[in-house]
């Protein structure tokens, strides 16, 4: 493996090929939840790509808004890795890119709001610093304290 990290524009193209190529390999099917076309459409107008690539393929995808100026509240809309790249540890990694960036850029605090369910993701989220703040429905509000 020859790993790489990015903050990366996307295409909308190369968002909804990540997302079709592991569109079974999360909690629930993304495509059971959100159009895939417009997701992708949406994340490459508005959110900022923290990526992973072995050589030149994209493996790893964090799909994060650090728009909100005046909270300096980040949100992680996403993240993920194909398959063979998970319990490898460089979903920790990316995910302490985005923090480093929050970190520089003078964000107070990062939000995720998995499904209460998405156990695994909750637990990854947790070993990594996020803790849990409320439920909110189905979703379990995360936060992140940037220090």
């Amino acid at each position: 493996m020859n790993i790489s990290f990015y903050i990366k524009r996307l295409s909308r193209d190369e968002i909804l090929q990540l997302l079709e190529r592991n569109n079974n390999s999360h909690y629930e099917r993304l495509s059971d939840i959100v159009n895939l076309r417009e997701y992708s459409k949406k994340l490459s107008r508005y959110a900022l790509h923290f990526t992973c690539y072995d050589n030149n393929e994209l493996v790893g995808l964090s799909a994060c808004y650090f728009n909100d100026f005046k909270t300096k509240i980040g949100y992680i809309s996403g993240i993920t890795f194909l398959k063979k790249y998970r319990n490898s540890g460089l979903g920790s990694r990316l995910l302490h890119e985005v923090i480093k960036y929050a970190r520089v850029n003078g964000f107070k605090e990062i939000d995720i709001t998995p499904k209460c369910a998405n156990t695994l993701l909750i637990y990854f989220l947790e070993k990594n610093g996020f803790i849990k703040d409320r439920k909110n429905g189905d979703r379990c509000l995360l936060k992140y304290i940037v220090k």
